[in-house]
């Protein structure tokens, strides 16, 4: 299980940092979990919206941490397919077409 959650959070964040929008915010190994920066500054905006579409994006750091405003913690396990994160990744880049990913 660890070393397939492991994979999947990779391509998670490729998928997620291919838009330009997105950088890792640490490159440091990725395990399951990893933090992106949306450059446009719109972490809670673009939660709601994937939660809209049914999509668990990942948690804002800005509130517990000022200084991340523009920082996203994404959780990527075993349970998810290419599917699901290919459509969390079009979701983030504000595709309006990525609607469908159950949020469980």
């Amino acid at each position: 299980v660890g070393p397939l959650s492991a994979r999947k959070a990779h391509y998670a964040a490729e998928c997620i940092t291919a838009a330009d929008r997105f950088q890792r915010k640490v490159a440091q190994p990725v395990f399951t979990e990893f933090v992106v920066r949306d450059t446009q500054g719109q972490v809670a905006e673009l939660v709601q919206q994937a939660l809209e579409a049914g999509i668990l994006a990942g948690e804002p750091l800005g509130p517990w941490y000022p200084e991340l405003d523009d920082c996203l913690l994404v959780t990527v396990t075993e349970k998810r397919t290419a599917a699901d994160i290919e459509r969390l990744a079009q979701c983030l880049a504000g595709v309006s077409s990525a609607a469908g990913i159950s949020a469980n």
